[in-house]
């Protein structure tokens, strides 16, 4: 491939990718826009209810084999933990001393009551 078919083949799959990232972010804001499937509140700092969630859903002896779990920041004091793709999410924001967590699901997704009791575990 010579140095024009590069670019392009690299500039193709860096497309590629971003499509792929934004696309997660619109499933994520799609989702919000349904509501929250629970709301928790917590004295505790958010970024440590926001670590506690991401160690919890990452435990495979709860969940099984189960998709990879992150945790982003947002704005000051504020976290969403996803696993991946999205399935499961929380919005985690402290202020105040009050931190608020909007425990999200997608639509058919399984053990939702399971992951919102380790997720309150956490508070």
């Amino acid at each position: 491939m010579n140095g024009t078919g590069m670019k392009r083949w690299a500039g193709a799959v860096a497309l590629i990718m971003l499509s792929g990232g934004l696309t997660g972010c619109m499933s994520l804001n799609q989702t919000r826009s349904a509501g929250p499937v629970q709301v928790y509140t917590s004295q505790k700092p958010a970024v440590a209810v926001a670590e506690c969630i991401k160690v919890t859903w990452a435990n495979v002896q709860l969940f099984g084999d189960v998709a990879d779990v992150f945790m982003a920041k947002g704005d000051p004091g504020a976290f969403t933990v996803y696993t991946t793709e999205g399935e499961y999410f929380a919005d985690v924001a402290g202020k105040a001393g009050i931190t608020k967590v909007n425990f999200y699901a997608k639509p058919g997704a399984k053990v939702i009551e399971q992951r919102g009791a380790v997720l309150a575990t956490c508070l």
